[in-house]
């Protein structure tokens, strides 16, 4: 019996890291102090075709702080898979101190260097990217959207400490803000963003999770991986060469309310009584679903 199990365990971590890749590694000198030679680990999505026209979409994920990029790039927490479904090559900055969430310093320019690079080896499309971020990594995966909205398809920030001062240059860039509401701080923070976004008619998706400190959840994976993969889908046409880039403009069709965690077709009566402050706006079925449960 004892054998039998150790099986079965092998056979488990064997599934678990099946999608895992060895991340490969670009480098980028800056001047900042701690990151004279910045590090970026990459992951080149599973039957990546070099004969085709249309580019690959990026993923960039922010980890937790000054984390090298590694487990990241490799895939961990499902992003190897959903990265090879979706053709999307992963990216992992290894940022280390020197203030690397601010990207006006010198970050934001490090990441456009290495994105560079990696167009030179592959045929990605270096702007229009999403971002992913958790932790002080969710610092990052806002700031660097705002410094430049027009490198970002859409962004996603769980636990976030430190947000960008919301304005309407934003106002066409998806965001998507999730925390526990026991990481208490930070839940705040959050909250308090998404309020001021919305005065300003940025519509963010807010997800807050019951009894919840500072971590990263099944649940919150599932809701970043469908936001980000609608906002993918509906601009394929940023990774055509030569096609004029848009942004779509997505009507409402579902509303949420954060304090029940359900959701409703947007024309109906319970949607029209969802308090402003609990009001989440949903333009696809796909993300509601992964946000909550339907109320008709």
């Amino acid at each position: 019996m004892k054998t039998y199990f150790t099986i079965l365990c092998w056979i488990f971590l064997l599934l678990s890291v099946s999608s895992l890749t060895a991340a490969e590694t670009l480098i980028v000198k800056t001047k900042a102090p701690h990151n004279r030679e910045a590090v970026f680990r990459y992951r080149v999505p599973k039957g990546y075709d070099k004969t085709r026209r249309e580019m690959y979409r990026v993923l960039v994920v922010f980890g937790g702080r000054n984390t090298d990029g590694k487990e990241d790039a490799s895939g961990r927490m499902g992003w190897g898979e959903w990265c090879d479904a979706n053709d999307i090559f992963l990216v992992a900055p290894g940022f280390k101190d020197d203030n690397y969430w601010d990207p006006k310093d010198w970050s934001g320019e490090a990441l456009q260097k290495a994105l560079i690079q990696l167009k030179k080896e592959y045929n990605v499309c270096t702007d229009k990217l999403l971002f992913y971020g958790y932790s002080a990594g969710s610092q990052a995966s806002n700031l660097f959207p705002a410094w430049k909205p027009t490198m970002c398809r859409a962004w996603v920030s769980h636990a976030c400490g430190v947000f960008h001062e919301p304005s309407s240059r934003m106002r066409s860039i998806p965001g998507l803000v999730t925390c526990g509401d026991a990481d208490k701080a930070r839940y705040v923070i959050s909250r308090d963003f998404v309020e001021k976004s919305r005065r300003l008619g940025i519509n963010i998706v807010w997800r807050s999770f019951p009894n919840l400190a500072h971590d990263v959840t099944d649940d919150s994976q599932k809701l970043a991986r469908a936001f980000l993969l609608y906002y993918h889908l509906e601009n394929k046409d940023d990774l055509i060469p030569g096609k004029a880039q848009k942004t779509r403009t997505s009507p409402v069709k579902f509303i949420g309310d954060d304090q029940e965690a359900v959701y409703y077709p947007a024309e109906s009566a319970k949607a029209k009584n969802v308090l402003p402050e609990d009001r989440v706006e949903f333009p696809d079925q796909s993300i509601a679903e992964a946000w909550g449960k339907l109320d008709k």
